[in-house]
């Protein structure tokens, strides 16, 4: 259940997101699905994103931060958790202590992980070796060895006791159609040129991935043995040029309305007042701002929401913790549901269309969800059987 003291949050559709995971781990089978929950699972809620995951039969969970992994630990995530980049130096005894699989690319860290474990086993005995993921650089430029690099150390991690349980690279342009095919061609080639060099000096991790949400859709051989999928499995495909018919968005952002007044034509809205009402109209304030997340240009970029199924305009600036609508001539009342990301009826306002009116992803208009919005899971009530809220 929700619990909040203010009335805005989140709602999760789980059958939504199983529907996803179902899909995405048929079109890649038998490669093994990894779900990113990474950012609070993009915004969503990384508890709940993961245990669905967990239930639906992903292989692995992966984050960002040895912080992220502890907080899935400590809410009853059993799976493997990837850390997907190396941690803080002072991090790296705790998340071995814990078991989290380490993304690794430098020598400074693994030798930090081999110290880190011969004092773990001085203090507690028996415990299983650290796993690490080598991450290559194949030409993100983000984080990774080079290929010709990879070889030295997996044998300076072999011979400090450490357990080479995979190799892994990130595409830069997976999604980017066309233009992006040359590039994403080339990593995978040089992904295979480290490969060799493991197969060398007879090292062969057990999973090997490149793929995220973009590789695993629309380069099949980039699957291996598995992918790492975040957007897709949020359900919006990973750009414009990723056809992928299976998903569908999880996540519906609401807010009830908290006041109501009915202003002629001529009065503005908010700060600045910048666009007077061309007609009377009932205008009603939400209980959410860019503080929660919604992007305060929204309303000089023709920002909408959904009220009784319908569009209604945002009517002003929006503020830190409010923002206005205009629902022209009809009625509301205080607590009356509003959507601002979702659908409601046959009429929808996907994060996509954010992105777009912002000029920027839909990455970061979901990560961008603030943690005052609390999260629920909902299990796909039809929109049809609720009430529509119109009133007038």
């Amino acid at each position: 259940m929700r619990s909040t003291s203010r009335s805005s949050w989140i709602e999760i559709d789980d059958s939504a997101l199983r529907l996803n995971l179902s899909w995405l781990r048929r079109i890649v089978h038998p490669a093994l699905l990894c779900a990113v929950v990474k950012a609070n699972a993009y915004g969503h809620s990384a508890k709940i994103v993961a245990q669905i995951a967990q239930d639906s039969g992903a292989a692995m969970v992966a984050v960002a931060t040895t912080e992220e992994g502890i907080e899935l630990r400590d809410a009853g995530i059993t799976l493997p958790i990837l850390l997907l980049s190396e941690p803080e130096r002072d991090g790296v005894e705790e998340a071995a202590a814990r078991g989290f699989l380490f993304s690794l690319y430098s020598v400074r860290t693994l030798v930090e992980l081999i110290a880190s474990w011969e004092r773990l086993l001085r203090r507690y005995g028996n415990l299983q070796r650290p796993r690490v993921h080598l991450v290559v650089d194949t030409g993100m430029h983000r984080i990774g060895c080079s290929p010709r690099e990879v070889a030295e150390l997996a044998q300076l991690g072999l011979e400090g006791g450490i357990e080479i349980e995979g190799l892994a690279s990130h595409f830069a342009v997976a999604d980017g159609g066309e233009e992006g095919k040359q590039a994403t061609l080339e990593q995978i080639r040089r992904f295979e040129v480290a490969r060799a060099q493991l197969a060398a000096v007879g090292v062969a991790p057990k999973l090997v991935h490149i793929a995220n949400s973009a590789g695993a859709i629309a380069y099949p051989a980039s699957r291996y043995d598995m992918v790492r999928c975040g957007m897709a499995m949020y359900g919006y495909s990973p750009s414009e040029h990723i056809f992928a018919p299976g998903l569908k968005p999880i996540l519906t952002l609401k807010a009830k309305v908290a006041h109501v007044q009915r202003l002629n034509s001529g009065e503005a809205v908010s700060y600045g007042l910048k666009r007077p009402l061309m007609a009377p109209s009932t205008i009603a304030t939400l209980p959410i701002g860019y503080a929660d997340g919604v992007p305060r240009m929204l309303f000089d970029r023709g920002g909408e929401v959904l009220f009784g199924g319908q569009r209604a305009p945002i009517a002003g600036t929006v503020t830190m913790d409010q923002l206005m609508i205009d629902l022209g001539d009809h009625s509301a009342r205080v607590g009356d549901e509003v959507v601002l990301l979702g659908r409601q009826g046959q009429e929808s306002v996907p994060a996509t269309e954010w992105a777009e009116l912002c000029h920027t992803t839909v990455y970061e208009i979901l990560t961008r969800l603030g943690p005052r919005l609390a999260r629920s899971v909902v299990s796909g009530v039809p929109e049809e059987a609720r009430d529509s809220g119109v009133r007038g």
